[in-house]
């Protein structure tokens, strides 16, 4: 009888103590490289908090995950909190789907994490601008170089083109380059980096016309077309070549990192630098996804327990361990200026670049359809790299494209 009994209790702690835990799935597109230090987090985090379970689903790449967020939203039925661009949650936003996470957040907090952070996720809600996501996988542009090779790393646009010029060989003559002084991967924000730097901006102030055809995008597409004839040209991730020594630099996100590292082991030694400047600045692009917590299809203790997950991720230590093993960079300034920050990239010296690059980063404007735009912009500058169009062409027909499908004109 007393065992019975006491199998009744045991097996009603355990019901009792199913029932109180809360459980949040997180949809993410973080592949095998950063997905490891993701769960570590997560586990981290349930075992502080044992009456939540995280669950985090790999949902493929940010297109996959795009298309499924969007489609649960429309069905009702989204996860409880997932990554998110800056253009999805335009669309969560005008679906009401998301808790606004600012009034979670103490001011401190706020203050802590760099302004143009805060900026990118401020969103204007029912004429009033609110902090609705928080910053998580960010990035900055960086030029990977290999120290065998390149002893000092370019700083301007001439030096990297003479760089690549000299680093291309056709060791054996028969006309295709054996290694190239730099590499190119066609994708919006490679091309976005040089149009910056060159003084464009995308769009006008009111958004109502693309400007992606003006003096500075052709300035740049021209560039970048010379700079082609030094460069491997693939639509792959360029970390691989990039190990193998077939390619000397390329720019790439600094979440490439410990790719290149696992590439690069024990065949050549190499280092990443800001960016080379062009003829008006050095910036280079934030990028990365942001947190968003949905409101629909969800229990108050569901987001309850997911904006305690938020908050963790973006905890000082989180922040710090995250950007650390993943390439990514510390989303809160005090975590930069801490000690174990700076013992890190004295031991880690190629990690030093990314946090120089987010000083000088700039991110996307706010709209809608930026995801349409983005794409209208990559086939541009694939078209004009493979010679099917000019620059001018090609540019002032992706204008054309995004002001009459994207802009509303």
């Amino acid at each position: 009888m007393f065992v019975a009994i006491l199998s009744l209790l045991v097996f009603g702690a355990v019901v009792t103590g199913a029932a109180d835990q809360v459980e949040i799935t997180f949809w993410h597109a973080m592949s095998s490289g950063h997905q490891p230090t993701l769960q570590a987090l997560a586990d981290e985090f349930m075992q502080a908090h044992p009456d939540i379970k995280v669950t985090l689903v790999y949902q493929g790449h940010y297109g996959d995950l795009s298309q499924k967020l969007l489609s649960a939203v429309a069905a009702g039925t989204p996860p409880v909190m997932a990554q998110m661009y800056e253009d999805w949650t335009m669309k969560f936003i005008e679906a009401d789907a998301l808790v606004p996470l600012g009034p979670s957040i103490s001011q401190d907090v706020i203050d802590d994490i760099p302004q143009s952070f805060i900026d990118s996720n401020t969103y204007v809600v029912n004429g009033e601008k609110v902090l609705m996501t928080l910053p998580f996988n960010k990035s900055a542009m960086v030029l990977f170089y290999n120290t065998d090779l390149v002893k000092n790393p370019p700083k301007t646009w001439d030096e990297l083109l003479q760089t690549a010029k000299d680093l291309t060989v056709d060791s054996d003559g028969d006309g295709t380059p054996d290694q190239y002084g730099f590499g190119i991967r066609p994708y919006t924000e490679f091309f976005i980096n040089f149009f910056h730097q060159a003084g464009g901006k995308i769009l006008n102030d009111d958004m109502t016309k693309c400007l992606i055809n003006s003096p500075e995008g052709i300035q740049a597409m021209e560039y970048l077309l010379n700079l082609k004839q030094y460069s491997l040209y693939q639509t792959s991730y360029l970390s691989g070549p990039f190990g193998n020594g077939k390619v000397a630099m390329y720019i790439g996100s600094s979440a490439g990192t410990p790719y290149v590292a696992k590439a690069s082991e024990g065949k050549h030694g190499w280092m990443t630098a800001a960016l080379p400047a062009g003829p008006k600045n050095g910036d280079g692009i934030i990028q990365g996804t942001n947190i968003g917590v949905f409101q629909l299809g969800t229990t108050q203790a569901q987001r309850d327990a997911a904006i305690e997950f938020a908050k963790f991720l973006i905890s000082k230590e989180a922040t710090l361990q995250w950007a650390e093993e993943t390439g990514y960079l510390p989303i809160r300034k005090s975590v930069v200026a801490s000690d174990e920050w700076k013992e890190f990239i004295t031991q880690h010296p190629e990690a030093e670049a990314s946090g120089q690059m987010a000083l000088a980063g700039f991110v996307y404007p706010h709209h809608p359809n930026m995801y349409n735009i983005r794409q209208s912009i990559a086939t541009a500058f694939e078209q004009v790299m493979l010679g099917k169009a000019t620059p001018k062409e090609a540019l002032d027909a992706a204008a054309q494209e995004i002001d009459t499908e994207y802009l509303g004109e």
